[in-house]
C-alpha cells in the first residue's frame, strides 16, 4: 500500500471512533441552521430530509468526516466523505473502471475501518453497479448488527438491545472527493428500494465549489438503459 493510501486510511480510521464515542477536541463539527447542514470548510452543504429538529451526529477532519440525521422514530440519513481513494476517481473514465473505483473505496478503506471495525460481524449483503443521478455509482445493502437507533426488548433479558441496522448505500465521486450516502432499509424490500429515498436526499446535496460537468447524452443513455 503507498504511503498516500497509508495515511488515508488512518484518518478515515481515526474518523470512524466517532461512531462509538464523543470526537476528540481536535475534529471539527458542521453548523445546522433551519434544517441546512453546511460541513467544516464548506466542503458540502445537505438538506436535513427529517427536518429542522432531527438529531444531527457530525465529526470532520478537514475534507474527511461523516455525518448523520436522526429522529425519534429511529428513521436515519447519513454522509461520509473522505478524498478520493484513486487519482482516477472523477476522471473520464468508462462506466467499468468507474464502478470499479467505487467499489474498491468502499471495500478496501470505508466498509472495513468505518462499519466493520465499530460493529463486528457487519456485512455487504448485496451490491453492484448502478446509475445515479444520471452518472456511475456504487449501490449496496449492508447489515450492522445492533447498529439501529432503535430499541427492544431482549426476549431473554428484558434488557433494552439496539435492533439490527439494514442500509442501503450509494457511493459516488463528485470532484476530488468520494461520497457515501446512507438510509435505512428494510431486508424484505426488493434490494434497491432505497433508490428513491437517497436520490431526493442527493437532490439536497451542493458540492462547493464544483462547477456542474454536463453529462454526455449518449453516456446518459447508456447508463440509463444498462443499469
Amino acid at each position: 500500500m503507498s504511503s498516500p493510501v497509508q495515511r488515508w486510511c488512518v484518518a478515515l480510521a481515526a474518523l470512524a471512533a466517532f461512531a462509538a464515542a464523543t470526537a476528540a477536541s481536535a475534529l471539527e463539527r458542521g453548523e445546522f441552521q433551519a434544517g441546512l447542514y453546511t460541513a467544516p470548510g464548506q466542503v458540502f452543504t445537505v438538506r436535513s430530509p427529517l427536518g429542522p429538529h432531527a438529531l444531527v451526529i457530525d465529526s470532520f477532519d478537514r475534507n474527511a468526516g461523516a455525518v448523520t440525521f436522526l429522529d425519534q422514530q429511529g428513521d436515519l440519513f447519513g454522509v461520509i466523505c473522505t478524498p478520493s481513494f484513486d487519482v482516477l476517481a472523477g476522471a473520464k473514465n468508462d462506466f467499468e473502471t468507474d464502478a470499479a473505483i467505487l467499489r474498491n473505496w468502499l471495500h478496501e478503506a470505508t466498509f472495513p475501518l468505518f462499519f466493520e471495525r465499530q460493529l463486528p460481524g457487519a456485512s455487504i449483503l448485496t451490491e453492484g453497479p448502478a446509475s445515479f443521478e444520471r452518472k456511475p455509482a456504487w449501490i449496496a445493502v449492508m447489515r450492522l448488527p445492533h447498529g439501529s437507533s432503535r430499541v427492544r426488548s431482549d426476549p431473554a433479558t428484558g434488557l433494552p438491545s439496539r435492533e439490527d441496522s439494514y442500509r442501503g448505500i450509494v457511493v459516488f465521486s463528485r470532484g476530488e472527493l468520494t461520497y457515501l450516502i446512507m438510509t435505512e432499509t428494510a431486508p424484505e424490500q426488493d434490494w434497491n428500494a432505497f433508490l428513491p429515498r437517497l436520490a431526493d436526499f442527493y437532490r439536497g446535496m451542493d458540492f462547493q465549489g464544483l462547477a456542474p460537468v454536463p453529462v454526455d447524452p449518449q453516456l446518459a443513455n447508456a447508463l440509463d438503459s444498462g443499469t
